[in-house]
């Protein structure tokens, strides 16, 4: 009953968030992160009137899982393109590297059911899930780091809205990457601490997105790189440009 409650909570909390992006006229510009909202919510909504247990439950975590992956990648690649928004080179090169990366992690994936890794409670087919989803997740993760490394690192000054949404959002995905990480490696053992540690922090990630994602955020210029960083601003930026221009002539090549 309290996994259910907690459930319902989620789908709700996403429904609304996705409501509140579509009157504060955001959902133009967080399009992709949107439509996940709403597959989200559709998805959710619908496997909780479903026996978990049932086969109709796996086939339909069969179909819709992979949509839910490319969703995953096209929220990471808005994200990588609103940080990088004026630095189109260093953009281009990174989108470019994240499509080779997920196609190249899914085809190492196979490689990677050699390993031992836990039996699951359902069929053989969700293990070759389990493990094709940790890979994807790898390489999603080293995007968001990527980005998290760009605002800590250099002196970008970016709207409040895209560094809010940017560190929620590595969070979020974070807390979802251990759950496929502990399903493949450690089984069901310990399955249910670990998602309830992961809907808390959907929970309470979904009441930030829902108190500071908001058009006031659009016009707030914010710079993430902490105070206790301070020197090298010029520099930074230099090389910051110099980069976009050199990965710029690169790609039009």
């Amino acid at each position: 009953m309290a996994s259910l409650i907690l459930d319902l909570l989620i789908v709700a909390g996403t429904a609304l968030l996705s409501v509140r992006l579509c009157v504060s006229g955001l959902s133009h510009r967080y399009r992709a992160f949107f439509c996940y909202l709403i597959f989200y919510t559709l998805q959710t909504g619908f496997m909780m009137t479903l026996d978990r247990s049932s086969g109709l439950y796996q086939k339909v975590y069969i179909i819709s899982e992979p949509i839910a992956w490319i969703f995953y990648a096209l929220v990471v690649l808005e994200l990588y393109a609103l940080v990088l928004e004026d630095y189109k080179g260093l953009y281009t090169a990174g989108r470019w590297a994240l499509i080779i990366a997920v196609v190249l992690a899914l085809a190492a994936s196979g490689l990677s059911l050699l390993a031992p890794f836990q039996a699951t409670p359902q069929s053989r087919l969700m293990a070759y899930y389990y493990a094709a989803e940790r890979a994807v997740y790898f390489s999603l993760v080293v995007f968001l780091l990527t980005i998290l490394f760009l605002l800590m690192q250099y002196p970008i000054t970016l709207r409040r809205n895209i560094i809010v949404h940017s560190v929620l959002y590595s969070v979020y995905f974070l807390s979802n990457t251990v759950v496929f990480l502990v399903l493949s490696t450690r089984g069901y053992g310990v399955i249910q601490v670990v998602k309830y540690a992961v809907i808390t922090t959907t929970l309470l990630t979904l009441g930030v997105w829902l108190a500071m994602l908001n058009p006031a955020g659009e016009k707030r210029q914010v710079r993430l790189r902490p105070s206790w960083m301070p020197g090298q601003e010029e520099e930074l930026v230099n090389q910051l440009n110099n980069l976009n221009v050199v990965l710029m002539r690169a790609t039009r090549k």
